[in-house]
């Protein structure tokens, strides 16, 4: 008995050591029944702080309302997802950030096909923290889901499409050998 005590307190300590690790993020594209899509940021507040004051500097808040506005409007400029080959990423609109030790930011995202064959994200907001490493998902209603790792090797960018009700990383293709 003790052991599985001891045993489920560790776990759960590395759990929460690891949930706060600024180096760690997660972007989730979640399609809402009859809603729409929503596009989720959660990363630890210090990762946030840290990546707010190096691109606006240090004392470019007062408030916790001008740095939740500087979170949206930061994530805006950085995230882009483009579905089908579309030029255009996604739109992200009204953006909400929920702070906390684990601040979460959500925004309503649109121009989402009724079909995705394929999908490009490109997430390079944490890149100034070192090691850090994003994982990125869609939920999607009758797919199976598969996380991605967005990191320094990959330029922050998952290059996906739908293989067997899935998303699967895509090989880059060369033209001409370039």
């Amino acid at each position: 008995m003790i052991k599985w005590i001891a045993s489920f307190i560790l776990l759960t300590w590395a759990g929460l050591a690891k949930a706060h690790q600024p180096a760690i993020s997660s972007i989730i594209l979640t399609e809402q029944a009859h809603q729409g899509w929503i596009l989720q940021v959660r990363s630890p507040l210090t990762a946030f702080e840290y990546v707010i004051k190096q691109h606006y500097g240090e004392g470019a808040f007062a408030t916790p309302e001008e740095f939740q506005e500087l979170v949206v409007d930061y994530l805006m400029d950085n995230i882009s997802i483009h579905i089908n080959g579309q030029n255009k990423s996604l739109v992200l609109k009204n953006g909400f950030v929920q702070l906390g030790h684990d601040t979460n930011v959500v925004f309503q995202a649109e121009g989402i096909p009724e079909t995705i064959e394929t999908l490009v994200v490109n997430n390079p907001s944490f890149k100034g923290i070192n090691r850090n490493q994003s994982i990125f998902m869609v939920l999607e209603e009758g797919k199976n889901n598969v996380q991605f790792i967005l990191n320094d090797e990959n330029q922050h960018t998952a290059n996906l499409k739908i293989e067997e009700n899935q998303f699967v990383q895509q090989e880059a293709t060369l033209v001409f050998g370039l």
